[in-house]
């Protein structure tokens, strides 16, 4: 069966050997930026970063460090950049990493590459047109348009694959029988489908070999039962955030730390404003109001989150509106919607235009607890002002196809729907454009609120063309709009809050959007190399897990490793 069967690559076992074992939450096929199926969002782009490299890191920092690249120099127009690679670049097969590399990226990622989460960058906002190779460490980037921002995006987000072996790959998403090959710190030299992944260092880095041997990934969907393998020493660390309601129990034990830092990740509710009456700007100013974020954050995420803001964008982002925060004012909301015309109906439900009771129905995963607490929460407040909200919990898929719209050029039929945006979505520079502006050619406005204003289109469609520095406020005025107007509710911003053994390794690091789990973290000078190195006691004990569920868990993975070292040394893909 195929969940039983191992891939994997020969590799040297050293005697000893530095290894941390890292849960992770989801399946992401061959781990290639074709395949993966995003199911460990959102932290999907620093497990594909462990094997791939960018031009330069990250997205979250307006002033990115050159990576794979050296340096990039833009055109006085900002239409071409020059890249200039580090030397000595290399693939993890060995073979040399080189301007043409950089190019056929580009140039793949513009013209086979299927549509997903990184094709956007070079096919929407800025379009990219053509590669020349000026050297072996040398090549010009051509954009449609103006690309100001470029190191921040496409450069610290697009991940460079190689020529030698994607060129002859016509259908990029069915390349799931081999292992990847990038440039990154570690090697994936073992896949158990749907079990396991295990990566080896590669020790020819160019930022210098990691400071760990070896990450085994053992897949524990659950989140629960993730967790209780922590605490019973089964893993090392969680990628996901620590529940809530364990947070303290972590901090209390001896053999476990707990540290935060920033996710850039909000989730709200999004609506349809192409549907009416929530075509009504004044009506949904209303809910807004109506609405508690720091409740929300008290209730749901236990103080560990910041109350959401009426501008969206993350309030550690560069782009973000400065001193944005969120109104409330239930007796405003009331007024509102008194003088827009909806009047009480006999059951305490307002009444829309044409008489019909002001009750939206809002989509939510009912994989996801938490979000459908918090609508349920929300709905209690939006009713005191007379709106009713009604949760609808739907598996993913029939969510996606709820919100898709029915026919091309037709708008989605749904109300509303409970949803999130990360990292990549709140550092970059275009998101207001490529997320909000009026539905058309470019941007997916119509996937997620079908939101339309021509002065907020003007304004997003200005701040793609100027530099970072210039553009902050012109995203800052269109983001006063978007405050008055709400096509999206952000109820609030988690902070990233993360449990690992320092016995295994200390040396993790909170890089600002992509938590600790990141490559930074396995790299001199990034990393805490001190704690690294230290011996620290693990004799502690998180005495409130349940042993049963933990032995349950430990079976599987332990499954999983037979098999690996059963396959150790078979060829390459599939058999």
């Amino acid at each position: 069966m195929l969940a039983t069967v191992a891939f994997a690559q020969d590799e040297p076992e050293p005697e000893e050997r530095t290894t941390v074992r890292v849960a992770l939450n989801g399946y992401e096929n061959n781990l290639t930026p074709f395949t993966a199926t995003l199911a460990t969002f959102p932290k999907t782009i620093d497990l594909l970063t462990l094997v791939y490299d960018t031009l330069f890191w990250s997205p979250a920092d307006q002033d990115p460090e050159p990576w794979l690249a050296e340096s990039a120099t833009p055109s006085e127009d900002s239409t071409e950049w020059t890249v200039r690679l580090r030397p000595d670049l290399r693939w993890h097969d060995g073979e040399a990493l080189t301007a043409e590399d950089v190019a056929f990226s580009f140039e793949y990622w513009s013209t086979t590459a299927p549509p997903g989460r990184w094709t956007h960058h070079v096919t929407d906002v800025p379009p990219f047109e053509e590669a020349e190779v000026i050297d072996e460490r040398t090549v010009r980037l051509r954009f449609g348009a103006p690309a100001p921002t470029f190191e921040i995006l496409p450069g610290g987000d697009l991940p460079m694959v190689p020529e030698h072996i994607w060129a002859d790959i016509e259908e990029p998403r069915q390349a799931t029988d081999d292992l990847p090959v990038g440039s990154g710190p570690f090697k994936l030299v073992e896949i158990v489908p749907d079990q396991s992944y295990r990566f080896v260092a590669n020790e020819d880095y160019f930022k210098g070999p990691p400071l760990v041997d070896e990450l085994q990934m053992p897949i524990v969907e659950d989140t629960n039962a993730a967790f209780q393998a922590l605490a019973a020493d089964q893993v090392d660390l969680v990628t996901q955030n620590v529940p809530p309601q364990v947070v303290e129990r972590f901090e209390s034990a001896d053999d476990i730390e707990v540290v935060r830092g920033s996710r850039f990740e909000s989730t709200g509710l999004r609506f349809n404003t192409q549907n009416p009456p929530l075509d009504d700007p004044a009506l949904r100013k209303a809910i807004s109001l109506a609405i508690d974020h720091q409740d929300l954050v008290d209730r749901i995420l236990q103080g560990d989150g910041r109350p959401g803001n009426d501008s969206w964008i993350h309030p550690d982002s560069a782009w973000a509106l400065p001193g944005a925060d969120h109104e409330l004012d239930p007796e405003r909301a009331r007024r509102m919607l008194d003088e827009a015309g909806y009047g009480m109906g006999p059951d305490g439900v307002r009444l829309g235009p044409d008489d019909e009771p002001l009750e939206f129905t809002v989509l939510v995963s009912s994989l996801d607890t938490e979000r459908l607490r918090a609508i349920q929460l929300v709905a209690g407040q939006v009713e005191e002002v007379g709106v009713r909200l009604v949760p609808e919990a739907l598996d993913p898929a029939t969510i996606t196809q709820r919100t898709d719209p029915p026919a091309p050029g037709e708008p989605p039929r749904h109300d509303a729907e409970m949803g999130g945006f990360g990292l990549h979505a709140h550092t970059d520079p275009d998101n207001l454009y490529y997320f909000f502006h009026s539905p058309g050619p470019r941007g997916i406005g119509t996937r997620f609120t079908g939101y339309s204003n021509p002065q907020f289109d003007r304004l997003t469609e200005e701040a793609t063309t100027l530099s970072a520095e210039d553009r902050k406020p012109v995203l800052h005025e269109a983001q006063r709009i978007f405050a008055e107007e709400v096509p999206q509710l952000t109820f609030w911003y988690r902070e990233g809050v993360y449990a690992y053994r320092p016995a295994a390794y200390a040396g993790w690091i909170t890089d600002p959007g992509h938590g600790i789990f990141t490559k930074r973290s396995f790299l001199e000078p990034y990393a805490d190399t001190d704690a690294a190195s230290a011996v620290v006691p693990g004799d502690g004990d998180a005495t409130w897990i349940v042993v049963v569920v933990v032995l349950v868990l430990g079976a599987a993975v332990a499954v999983g490793v037979v098999v690996m070292r059963r396959r150790r040394g078979a060829s390459e893909g599939f058999e």
